[in-house]
């Protein structure tokens, strides 16, 4: 029972871990265009938001 839990454990945290590996790839490949400098007010109030 041990092992079903620790292997269900793993693949929750590759799946965790592919899917942020995705987002920063995503990140990565957006032109430089597509950014634009925050405060940290604005940082904290988006993270705030859930977004």
């Amino acid at each position: 029972m041990t092992c079903l839990i620790r292997r269900h454990m793993e693949r929750k945290e590759q799946q965790a871990f592919d899917q942020l590996k995705a987002e920063l790839a995503h990140a990565f490949a957006a032109p430089e265009s597509a950014y634009r400098p925050l405060t940290a007010a604005e940082v904290i109030a988006r993270n705030a938001a859930g977004k």
